[in-house]
Order: C-alpha cells, then structure tokens, then sequence
C-alpha cells in the first residue's frame, strides 16, 4: 500500500470515498488497511451488470444479515448501521472495476455512490472511519478525489 493511503488510514477514523491508482494491488490495499486495524471488504465489478447484482455482491463481500432487503433503502440502512456491520474500529471499502456498471447503469452507479458517501459522513460523525476506494474507476468517478 502506498504512502498517501496508508496516511489516510493511518489514525483509524478517516472517512469519505476516494479513487485509487489501479497500479496498487487489491491484495496489497487489503492487507495494508488489515495491519492498521480496519475491517477490509471488497467487491468486484468487473462482471456486475445491473444493481440487483451490485446488492447481492456488495451484501455477501460486507457480511450483510441475511435480512437484507436488496433494495437501495435497505443497502443505506446497513451501511450506516452499527450494529448491522460487523465490530470493527473502521471499515474499507474497495470497489474494484466498476468502470462498465457506471456506463452501463450510471443512475445506480450515481445512487451507490451517493449512498456510500453520505454514509462516510455518519460514520465520522460517530467518530469512526469508513472508507470507499475506487479502483480501475476509470471516468466513472471523474470528482472524487485521489489517494
């Protein structure tokens, strides 16, 4: 993991979504944010093609309880519960090449994205970190900041 995101990580109470170089490894990402305390989870989009796929996906990698509604109101729900996400300090979120969903699906990629951030907001309110890396976004996410 390279040295700006293993800053940002680094106190264990950072939050918001950033876009990461697509050179950095998931591996490599996951195991650096693991040694600094976070809870890591990723999901792959390379062969996700609509939003039910995206719920499914999003719910197995974060451990969601299995009443889970697969809706968007229920993905906001647990992503900004604590008691729905597992015990952690913080949490990670890699979304890995999403780049075909966005095209593909730009209003549930817009909505996923909106979601996701506004639940970094809550979780810093909480004072803890929550934090979602695009990887391989490619012009998907062209206003989100890089780390």
């Amino acid at each position: 993991m390279r040295g700006k995101l293993r800053r940002l990580l680094a106190d264990g109470k950072q939050t918001g979504v950033f876009r990461v170089d697509a050179k950095e490894k998931p591996a490599d990402i996951l195991a650096g944010a693991e040694a600094l305390g976070w809870t890591v989870f990723r999901v792959d989009g390379g062969d996700i093609p609509d939003k039910p796929a995206f719920l499914s996906r999003s719910a197995s990698a974060m451990r969601f309880p299995a009443y889970f509604g697969q809706n968007w109101d229920a993905f906001e729900e647990i992503v900004n519960d604590p008691d729905a996400m597992p015990e952690a300090q913080g949490y990670l979120l890699l979304l890995d090449d999403f780049a075909a969903f966005a095209r593909s699906q730009p209003g549930d990629w817009a909505t996923a994205r909106s979601i996701l951030a506004q639940a970094a907001q809550r979780w810093q309110a909480q004072g803890r970190g929550f934090v979602v890396l695009l990887r391989k976004a490619g012009r998907s996410a062209p206003d989100v900041a890089w780390v």
